[in-house]
């Protein structure tokens, strides 16, 4: 399976050369020129001629840089900057291109920080998971900062980690008790009104400060209460999991039915919602913690993966963010730091699904059907394209799977 898996990587790596192939600027920077050269970055860790096509998609991404662009760990100025990042294998490499983006980072970080205090100063709820969440919110850039980890950023960054610890605390809303990240918003990410929510996954919930929580902890870096907090959203996740015979789950999100959380319906297993990021984020602060219970949990739910079968997954993509290359890399990264998961053979069968996905026929490989209701596309990008996948595979092919230029933090996992 190697063998072919490296077959398809040859072939993505030559479709995937050229900036020009990237989309327009509707496109976050990571579904475009950010997330080719994330691929050429990782690639270039192992063989030195990819090195200049990681920094032709810098360039590139450089110039498509929009004043007009949201400015979060996936889009903008902090998405460029995780790339370069990624892109530079030595303190000298992109020197002058990183020290001109933090100034911009950093400035982009005390705003965001200043509305957060301001809200939990006041005890509002948050509006929208987008104040906090990994994808446009402040546990993303605590994220790309953790990366930096200069002195400034790491200053920053522990003004996040204090921050996550405010927003776990329970409040009080309409005389019920909720998690401080009880939002507004409705469950549906972009409508803004339909009666609140509570959000459990990686890229849009309490998965996603849980990671960084204890990836932080891990570094040495740490705050008064951290710990009590990855506690308390860890408690949270056990009690809203739930068995469907033998095999441990969780819904994508809660709501409130009168003075009640309900859960929502059983997600598909990805890494954005259900299983496998959930799962993760608990392990890392199982491992922070040294917490062997937390361990135990994630085992005991990822274990009935080897006899769930295909259709029973509810993946109708490839893509890392609810596909199966997703499933492929978090799934290995749980595995390398808990064999007792016993993930082996789960991983060679979801390579296989990855294989057998690739059509030649179609410019970048591999058909996406990313929208529900929307024709399947044939992308280039970092979350729902061939760069993305092509990274998994890589991983997956390596002898370990922890990326050597470090990409996969962008999701939180390792």
């Amino acid at each position: 399976m190697t063998g072919s898996l490296d077959s398809v990587l040859g072939t993505l790596s030559e479709r995937l050369a050229e900036p020009a192939i990237a989309p327009g600027p509707e496109r976050s920077l990571l579904e475009r020129e950010g997330g080719l050269a994330l691929l050429y970055a990782e690639l270039g860790r192992h063989e030195p001629e990819f090195r200049a096509l990681a920094h032709r998609h810098l360039a590139a991404a450089n110039r498509s840089l929009s004043a007009a662009s949201p400015h979060t760990l996936f889009d903008g100025i902090p998405a460029l900057a995780f790339a370069a990042c990624c892109a530079a294998q030595h303190e000298e490499e992109y020197t002058a291109l990183l020290d001109g983006l933090d100034s911009s980072v950093f400035a982009i970080v005390r705003a965001r920080l200043d509305e957060e205090r301001r809200r939990l100063d006041a005890r509002e709820t948050v509006r929208t998971v987008r104040a906090f969440d990994l994808v446009s919110g402040l546990t993303g850039l605590g994220s790309y900062l953790f990366r930096r980890r200069t002195g400034e950023a790491e200053s920053l960054l522990r003004e996040i980690l204090a921050s996550l610890v405010r927003l776990v605390r329970p409040i009080r809303r309409d005389g019920v008790t909720l998690p401080g990240w009880w939002a507004e918003q409705g469950p549906v990410i972009g409508q803004e009104h339909g009666g609140g929510h509570v959000n459990l996954g990686m890229a849009h919930g309490i998965g996603g400060p849980l990671a960084l929580l204890a990836g932080t902890w891990t570094a040495g870096i740490r705050v008064p209460e951290q710990d009590a907090a990855m506690a308390r959203i860890v408690a949270f996740l056990t009690e809203w999991s739930d068995m469907d015979g033998p095999a441990r789950f969780w819904p994508p999100t809660l709501t409130l039915d009168g003075e009640r959380l309900t859960a929502s319906p059983r997600s598909r297993e990805s890494w954005c919602y259900g299983r496998p990021g959930i799962a993760r984020a608990i392990q890392l602060a199982g491992l922070a913690l040294h917490r062997i219970d937390w361990l135990v949990l994630v085992r005991g739910a990822v274990r009935d993966l080897a006899t769930l079968p295909d259709f029973r997954w509810e993946v109708r993509d490839t893509g890392l963010c609810h596909g199966w290359a997703g499933l492929l890399h978090v799934l290995g990264r749980i595995q390398a730091d808990d064999p007792e998961c016993g993930l082996g053979a789960v991983l060679d069968r979801i390579a296989g699904r990855v294989f057998s996905e690739f059509d030649p026929r179609l410019p970048f490989g591999y058909r996406q059907h990313s929208r529900p209701g929307a024709p399947p596309t044939d992308e280039p990008g970092f979350l729902t394209g061939a760069a993305g996948i092509a990274l998994a595979m890589h991983a997956y092919c390596a002898a370990d799977p922890k990326p050597a230029s470090g990409w996969d933090s962008v999701l939180l996992v390792g």
